[in-house]
Formats: structure tokens, sequence, C-alpha cells
């Protein structure tokens, strides 16, 4: 598949291409991160593991994280650890 010429030396690229090009950019535009509340890590609210607690949503790097926030009570900070995420 080639680039067609359109025009005066002004070339586009073919229909499916340009398709899946305004796609990636409309997924782009949509993608939302957050900030993991047991780690601090940003993560990307697509794709990120997640549960809720008083009607909100939190989101989180791994299960790890996930499981640790489920287990601490609402309102209670959980325990801090230093040397990088989940460790």
């Amino acid at each position: 598949m080639g680039v067609t010429p359109h025009g005066t030396g002004i070339f586009s690229l073919p229909p499916s291409q340009s398709d899946d090009k305004e796609r990636n950019k409309t997924m782009n535009a949509t993608t939302t991160k957050a900030i993991d509340p047991i780690c601090g890590m940003t993560v990307d609210t697509t794709t990120a593991l997640h549960a809720e607690r008083e009607g909100k949503t939190a989101y989180f790097c791994s299960e790890h994280c996930r499981e640790k926030f489920l287990s601490t009570p609402a309102g209670a900070k959980p325990d801090q650890k230093s040397g990088g995420c989940c460790g």
C-alpha cells in the first residue's frame, strides 16, 4: 500500500491508514491517568486494576496495591514502605 498524490504535491494516506491515525488520536485524547493511592505510581485508567470505595473508583498498578487498599479500613492511611513500588 502506498501513498497517493492529492492535488498539488500534497500526499495523503490511504483511507484505512488515515482512519487508524484518527482513531489513535481519539484514543490518546481520552486516555486518563490516575495515581495509585498505595504507592503513588501514575497509572492509565483504561488498563489499570481498580476498586470502588464510598462511591469513588481507585486505580492500581498491581494486584498487590489493590489488595492492600481493600484490606485497609476506609479513611486509614496504609503503611508506607520505602524502596520503590510495592516493595
